[in-house]
């Protein structure tokens, strides 16, 4: 059932943090409840900039298309309006020049659209839908610094808030309290203080750093894609590199890898770093763009999993979405997504009432993030530097994974499949169908998709790759 056929069944929602989780949580609770507050640490800005929360605003960010049906789903004509924004919709494999495996992908139609677009700008147009809603208020400025209960515990009744470095303490109360506030949030914290069981995580350590930089192309650039990645091939190789296509024509490059690869921050190291990759198109392209700001650093430590789901005791009127229940590795782009599947899940379990939704949800969000962990992680524990459990049937699993990346290099109906399951319209069991299966333990690549490489022209000639 549409989130839009919901009817308020609660007086006042509260949500902390005005993150991507947290504005898509906004929207949907407005549709359950009467009222809705969203508490954020920043002040609010006009227009798609960056700000304090966000540390990876000036990075490349992947809304999948699963996580953008959801958006509209909750705010209705959202696709269209950040199109007339300036994000560019690009089919994932006819626009994208992408080599992984070993092998660059055939450029044909997937009808599957990829949402390129700086961070901010997806943000801004998110937080004005919300900030239309007539039952929502933002209150800026102010940080939570803990929870409201019941005298006996059992249940959050709201929030305390201060201004950001001191100041006297104010309450807002609501039914439903929900956890937006990212990696870094105290509920796990304020949950013990509380009497309750520690919550228990889950650590894959990857070190992942990355650099990016926004460009302008050269003059008279029209190599034919909007996005182009090159990946390494793991484990024996860890960099990777990216470059996107955002609003106002420029170029968000992207620069990165594991376990100490990490690119460095000056101007003849950075392009150093991409000429290091696998393939040379990118630092190709990047000797000819104009740098228009610095170089910005992300440092990725390790995916976290907060198992909210697994506590024998959880108070009933609290909700935990996005990062604060469970951080990926970003390179994957699930965050978002991830989220969006959250919060859809929370509504499914507004629909059944208010009352009792904090256990029916992180039970059942536990459930959902079982395939997005296992594709996030499955890759990272290739490293034999990652510090983490690997599951039975982990090294028959990447073996698996690696073939059938290669089968995708030659294979339009693995590859079609394959964009599928990344953009999460598929589970990972339509790669295990038993034709696929045959293929990838019979297959071989042709001469043709060995060869396949794009051209990359710096000047005004126009191409396309192959």
């Amino acid at each position: 059932m549409s989130t839009q056929e919901s009817q308020p069944s609660g007086r006042h929602a509260i949500v902390c943090g005005g993150s991507m989780a947290g504005l898509i949580a906004g929207g949907l609770l407005a549709r359950h409840f009467e009222r809705v507050t969203l508490v954020e640490r920043d002040r609010i800005e006009e227009g798609p900039r960056q700000r304090k929360g966000v540390p990876q605003a000036q990075h490349l960010h992947g809304l999948l298309t699963r996580g953008m049906d959801i958006l509209c789903d909750i705010y209705p004509g959202f696709r269209e309006e950040l199109k007339a924004a300036g994000a560019r919709f690009l089919d994932m494999s006819a626009e994208h020049a992408w080599h992984m495996a070993g092998l660059w992908r055939p450029r044909l139609p997937s009808g599957v659209q990829f949402h390129a677009q700086s961070r901010p700008l997806l943000e801004w147009t998110v937080r004005k839908r919300l900030l239309a809603l007539p039952n929502v208020r933002v209150v800026d400025g102010r940080e939570v610094t803990g929870f409201q209960v019941s005298p006996d515990n059992a249940r959050v009744t709201g929030v305390r808030l201060r201004v950001p470095g001191g100041g006297q303490e104010e309450t807002l109360e609501g039914e439903l309290v929900v956890d937006a506030t990212g990696r870094g949030s105290r509920t796990s914290q304020w949950l013990e203080a509380l009497g309750y069981p520690r919550v228990e995580e889950t650590r894959i350590h990857v070190d992942l750093g990355y650099a990016s930089r926004i460009c302008r192309p050269p003059p008279g650039f029209e190599p034919g894609w909007g996005l182009m990645s090159i990946f390494p091939n793991m484990p024996q190789e860890r960099r990777f590199g990216a470059i996107e296509q955002i609003e106002g024509g420029q170029w968000l490059v992207l620069l990165g890898g594991w376990h100490g690869e990490h690119p460095p921050m000056d101007d003849a190291g950075y392009l150093e770093f991409a000429r290091s990759l696998r393939q040379p198109h990118l630092y190709e392209c990047l000797q000819k763009a104009e740098p228009l700001g610095p170089i910005s650093v992300y440092r990725f430590p390790h995916n976290q999993r907060r198992h909210f789901e697994r506590m024998r005791r959880f108070p009933e009127g609290l909700a935990v979405v996005g990062d604060a229940f469970c951080s990926f590795n970003p390179l994957y782009g699930q965050g978002i997504t991830t989220a969006a599947l959250q919060v859809e899940v929370l509504g499914a379990c507004l629909r059944e009432g208010v009352e009792g939704v904090a256990q029916r949800y992180r039970r059942r969000a536990g459930k959902a993030l079982e395939v997005p962990w296992l594709l996030a992680t499955s890759g990272d524990l290739r490293f034999p530097e990652a510090e983490g459990r690997r599951p039975p049937g982990l090294g028959l699993l990447n073996w698996y994974s690696e073939r059938f990346q290669r089968l995708a290099g030659h294979d339009e109906e693995a590859l079609r499949t394959f964009v599928r399951v990344l953009h999460m319209l598929k589970p990972p069991a339509a790669m295990f169908a038993p034709r696929f299966i045959l293929k990838v333990l019979t297959a071989r690549p042709d001469a043709a998709a060995l060869s396949r490489v794009p051209e990359c022209p710096t000047s005004s000639s126009t191409s396309q790759a192959a």
